[in-house]
């Protein structure tokens, strides 16, 4: 199974549209996004592949976004989402809040954890747990998003070409790669499964 794994986009229209039709191209299940939408224009981009948001500091007008997640049959959180799929639990969180990304990633009982609101994208691990940063559609360069395998456990940066006013391509010569191109980072894979009889202490995560 392949998710894809998106933040702070933050209403630029062009490259999301970018974005989820590269994420099709990989032939994602479902989308996450962490965070930092802005507008339900944003939201209805997303009506192609199932998607999970999360709010974050600047999704200020929650109702609207919302009622637009639902039109597309999409799902929100209030706080962190929390999906078991293909056997790993997976969460996701923006991440203006500190103490909820440490929660999350210190809590020895996800598989993955992924995060926004930084706009630079990352990955470590901490303890069984895979932290990751997607990076951002919005002040970032280059623009990324991920894919995620969760049968290998490998990562994939995706590059989000975005066009300058002139008609040139925004390129990404930090990933040493093409416009559109995928990234092959070494697979990393959880720590073998504990078994815990309950998520962390804190917010649940029921569907909006």
């Amino acid at each position: 199974m392949r998710i894809g794994v998106v933040s702070d986009t933050h209403d630029r229209q062009e490259a999301v549209a970018e974005a989820v039709r590269l994420l099709m191209e990989q032939q994602v299940e479902l989308v996450l996004h962490c965070g930092d939408i802005e507008s339900p224009d944003t939201v209805r981009a997303f009506k192609p592949v199932p998607t999970h948001f999360v709010y974050g500091n600047w999704d200020k007008d929650k109702a609207r976004l919302s009622a637009a997640i639902k039109d597309i049959g999409g799902t929100h959180y209030e706080s962190f989402g929390f999906l078991t799929l293909a056997g790993k639990r997976v969460a996701w969180v923006h991440s203006h809040e500190r103490h909820q990304l440490r929660q999350l990633e210190n809590a020895d009982y996800f598989d993955y954890v992924f995060y926004g609101h930084t706009h630079v994208r990352e990955q470590h691990r901490t303890g069984r747990t895979l932290v990751a940063n997607p990076g951002a559609l919005f002040r970032a360069n280059p623009k990324t998003c991920i894919v995620l395998d969760l049968l290998t456990g490998e990562i994939k940066p995706i590059i989000v070409p975005v066009k300058h006013p002139g008609g040139s391509q925004a390129g990404a010569p930090a990933l040493d790669a093409g416009v559109g191109s995928i990234v092959s980072l070494p697979a990393l894979r959880p720590a073998p499964e504990k078994a815990p009889d309950a998520p962390p202490a804190g917010d649940a995560a029921p569907p909006g």
